[in-house]
């Protein structure tokens, strides 16, 4: 019966219907609290996105379970394009294959929008930890197993990823401390709960650069022409180490086509602004938009069992 009240909806919704959205504002779904990247990109893409569609993003923060909480909220929303989920490779890649059991499905319950942009993280330490590069973290590691620990913004993260990658390429064993979200990761790790922090650039380059934090490496191979400064894994001292992430949006499966049209159109807009461009790179994110909404599910497709791998071989736990 749902089904096909559903249904009934979709036939109604005309191309005048669609032409005529949004008439009144539109939710993101974010699973992380205010302090995070996810959290920089809504608020700096809103107000663009405002003038454009003419009626507001609110942005609604849904932290916890590593952004399932927010991915499922999405999910089952109503297909009208009034709520759509800005999530990730966590959320859509590694979540499934980490948990036990996700409240939605990462293709059939969602209409892929666009890829928004990728991201490495940081591998920092408080200021105050006698250690001033990756290759004498992994000595002092290895010196007192289990002794040491690092913080990240929850489980399923590509920051918690990196951190069991980490241990497995260089031995050690760091003890995850998950939070919810980047910004109470930062701050324990700030007032010296946790000594060891793996952050995205929006988290972390803010107390690197005021010298509350000593980044160490990036947890992608290479080194980052917009994140200066930080060396890459191989070139700090741990080659083969290699664990990025991106971000995307998305709406609810069966949301008619002319409104995730409208939603991509908007979205590679705003995001191809060259301010917005640029106030993204400052924080370590790179725009990368997709060619279409077909195109991003294409991707996303891929990307599934590339990250089930990541997790079967790290041995990562939802913990």
């Amino acid at each position: 019966m749902r089904y096909l009240v559903a249904l009934l909806a979709l036939a109604f919704f005309t191309p005048a219907h669609a032409q005529q959205y949004p008439t009144k504002p539109i939710r993101l779904v974010l699973g992380f609290p205010p302090g995070g990247s996810g959290d920089f990109i809504a608020r700096n893409t809103s107000e663009d996105m405002y003038k454009l569609l003419g009626q507001q993003i609110i942005v609604d923060n849904r932290p916890g379970a590593g952004s399932n909480i927010a991915a499922e909220i999405v999910a089952r929303a109503n297909s009208d394009g009034y709520t759509i989920l800005l999530g990730g490779s966590f959320s859509h890649a590694v979540n499934p294959a980490l948990y036990k059991k996700v409240g939605f499905d990462p293709e059939k319950g969602f209409a892929p929008i666009t890829k928004v942009a990728n991201f490495t993280t940081i591998i920092a330490v408080n200021s105050k930890l006698p250690v001033n590069s990756l290759k004498e973290l992994i000595a002092r590691a290895k010196a007192d197993p289990g002794k040491l620990s690092y913080a990240t913004p929850g489980a399923g993260t590509p920051s918690h990823l990196a951190g069991v990658m980490f241990n497995v390429i260089a031995g050690t064993n760091i003890v995850h401390v998950p939070f919810k979200g980047g910004a109470p990761s930062l701050a324990a790790t700030i007032a010296g709960e946790v000594p060891i922090i793996i952050a995205t650039p929006p988290v972390g380059l803010p107390m690197i650069r005021a010298g509350r934090l000593r980044a160490l490496s990036l947890t992608t191979a290479k080194n980052s022409p917009i994140i200066p400064g930080i060396p890459g894994a191989a070139e700090a001292g741990l080659p083969g180490f290699d664990i990025g992430g991106w971000w995307g949006l998305w709406a609810p499966a069966r949301t008619p086509g002319p409104v995730v049209k409208k939603l991509f159109d908007t979205s590679v807009a705003v995001l191809q602004m060259p301010h917005i461009k640029e106030r993204l790179a400052r924080e370590g994110l790179e725009v990368d938009t997709s060619a279409s909404p077909q195109e991003f599910s294409t991707f996303v497709h891929k990307e599934i069992p590339f990250w089930a791998k990541i997790v079967k071989e790290s041995g990562a736990t939802a913990d």
